[in-house]
């Protein structure tokens, strides 16, 4: 299996930390984030790395990976960087935000989840908002779904009242692709990039080349394609603003960041 990580954004929340400084490599329990991130997810089985850079480059230090350079980081958004690396889309792949810190744990459980397409997904996310005001509740990647582990919905516009039936989590931004998801990615992204003009609208972003991850799956199920979910309870954090950096040792044990304390002491 492939890790492939995207770590091109300007990371504007996190400045002045990351003016001169991707967030990727931004200090964590004494090491880059990038580094706890490589290490975790080799231990569920990725056996090599491509990291998408772009805001300080030449600063990303990713021992082994090949890195591939989104040129346009300054005017695209998380999906389009991510498609500078379709040609390793090949197979089995796991791929991630750069600014998430998740424990080993999770990656084990994805990498053992069904499905061609499954999105890591957090059911007990709702007390992580706790205080979080830089970045609150209403800016989740929720997700709806149903008994059988199947995504109906997802994206920041939803709110957890309005699931119904379903069952609410939060997207974590980690997620896997079989051989044949990758090919249902690669081939939808194409289809719709020659169609849609870099500024037309798609799903909820107001440009195609600024939209979400969640909105691409949002299309691909409205295709008829299945989505899974590998479900898990905490175990994580995200590192998107000043705050959360600040609070993270705060935050870790009731995240249940277990790697992450246990380092520390």
């Amino acid at each position: 299996m492939r890790g492939i990580i995207i770590a091109a954004g300007l990371g504007m929340r996190l400045r002045p930390m990351t003016e001169q400084l991707p967030k990727c490599m931004l200090p964590i329990a004494g090491r880059p984030l990038l580094h706890h991130t490589m290490r975790y997810m080799r231990s569920a089985g990725c056996q090599e790395f491509v990291v998408i850079v772009g805001h300080s480059a030449d600063k990303v230090d990713a021992d082994g990976a090949t890195l591939v350079t989104n040129t346009d980081y300054e005017n695209n958004n998380i999906l389009h960087s991510l498609m500078y690396a379709s040609e390793f889309m090949n197979g089995p792949v796991m791929c991630s935000y750069s600014d998430i810190l998740v424990e080993p744990r999770i990656h084990s459980a994805l990498a053992k989840g069904t499905g061609d397409i499954c999105l890591a997904v957090d059911n007990d996310w709702i007390p992580y908002y706790d205080n979080r005001t830089d970045h609150p509740l209403s800016e989740a990647e929720n997700v709806f779904f149903d008994n059988d582990g199947r995504i109906v919905k997802l994206g920041k516009h939803l709110h957890p009242g309005d699931a119904g039936e379903y069952s609410c989590g939060e997207f974590l931004g980690l997620w896997r692709l079989s051989a044949r998801g990758c090919e249902i990615w690669r081939e939808t992204f194409e289809a719709l990039d020659e169609k849609l003009e870099r500024k037309d609208p798609f799903q909820q972003a107001a440009e195609w080349r600024k939209s979400y991850i969640t909105d691409f799956s949002q299309e691909l199920i409205d295709r008829g394609n299945r989505i899974d979910t590998a479900i898990i309870q905490r175990g994580w954090a995200e590192i998107d603003t000043q705050q959360d950096y600040e609070r993270l040792a705060e935050i870790a044990r009731r995240q249940g960041l277990q790697t992450l304390y246990e380092g520390a002491e």
